[in-house]
């Protein structure tokens, strides 16, 4: 098999969950010495990078069995005998358009019914999101395979600490449909009755203090109980996740939902929302929330610290329920479905 993999998320600034899943798959598949050529676009502007994927990828792509493309989007075409492989993670931007530009919505809303048809396969994360994608668009059916994410070998085989810093850990990007203003004020709820300060990874103060529904209580929080880490190297996430008494993860929507799961392979008792795939990836190892209920957030909050027992078993949960996303088990889910597309 010649296989072509297309690198236009490796090249992005920012990496949040589909640029760290591209960047882990590549560790992974040659870590299984699996044998493939990376594309990458030699531009650092995206909407270059976009341009390239569509004419430069596509042509390279005449000279291979296989094209791959990782990152929710493909080449609008591809040549006749070369097959043509995609991950779509969610389709966050029809579920919640006001999380996304006029622009951006526009673009994807064009592009993903068409590489849908084109795709000889499509990768999804989740079942959910498989459901989704289908309700969406009924003649993918076929053609759609659930490979579920997995965790990094430095995550999934790190070292828990049983002392934890008294601190609440939240992760995620700055976008509306990640709740991050639900963390902040369930957090803002409790903090007289708690010892703990929550920390934010993945923005700044500044970028935060722009949401006019959440600005007031920041304010009110004082400094020395929040802190903005913005984004953070694996070396120190880790630490954090090992360090955290809990981490919170109130997510609106998510098409797999990897923070959770490596909070639980570091040690970390988790509080995430009842809401799309989390259910399905964090099993019984997580106390689950109503994500558009702030009140029902702060209680599972302070639920989980106040109980030792509770703690204590939702750890234990957690450990074991991290060792199903292993990089084997995705590695062989993906060298199956390429296979497959071969054979037929």
């Amino acid at each position: 098999m010649k296989l072509l993999i297309d690198g236009r998320v490796l090249k992005h600034t920012n990496i949040t969950g589909v640029e760290r899943h591209g960047i882990e798959l590549l560790r992974a598949l040659n870590r299984c010495k699996v044998k493939y050529d990376l594309a990458l676009p030699p531009f650092h502007n995206r909407y270059f990078q976009h341009f390239w994927e569509h004419t430069a990828l596509a042509f390279r792509a005449r000279n291979y069995d296989l094209l791959f493309s990782p990152g929710n989007i493909a080449p609008l075409w591809k040549p006749p005998k070369t097959k043509l492989v995609t991950t779509i993670h969610d389709l966050s931007f029809l579920d919640f358009p006001g999380s996304f530009s006029k622009t951006f919505r526009s673009y994807y809303s064009l592009l993903i019914p068409r590489i849908i048809k084109i795709s000889d396969a499509v990768i999804t994360p989740s079942q959910c999101q498989k459901e989704k994608i289908i309700e969406r668009y009924p003649s993918a059916g076929e053609k759609i395979y659930n490979v579920p994410c997995f965790l990094s070998e430095k995550i999934l085989h790190c070292n828990p600490i049983l002392e934890k810093e008294e601190y609440i850990l939240y992760v995620g990007s700055l976008n509306w449909r990640k709740n991050y203003q639900g963390a902040i004020q369930a957090f803002y709820k409790i903090m007289d009755r708690i010892p703990h300060r929550i920390v934010i990874v993945g923005g700044t103060s500044d970028i935060f203090r722009k949401d006019v529904g959440i600005k007031n209580i920041l304010e009110r929080i004082p400094d020395g109980r929040i802190e903005f880490k913005g984004y953070v190297d694996e070396k120190e996430l880790l630490g954090l996740y090992r360090k955290a008494s809990l981490f919170i993860f109130p997510s609106f929507y998510e098409g797999f939902g990897l923070p959770p799961l490596e909070a639980m392979a570091c040690g970390c008792p988790v509080v995430v929302s009842n809401a799309t795939s989390l259910p399905e990836v964090c099993g019984d190892a997580a106390f689950y929330v109503d994500p558009y209920n702030v009140e029902s957030i702060a209680l599972g909050i302070h639920k989980v610290l106040a109980e030792e027992g509770l703690r204590k078993n939702l750890i234990e949960k957690g450990l074991e329920r991290a060792k199903f996303f292993s990089e084997e088990n995705t590695v062989q889910g993906h060298l199956r479905v390429f296979q497959e597309v071969l054979d037929a």
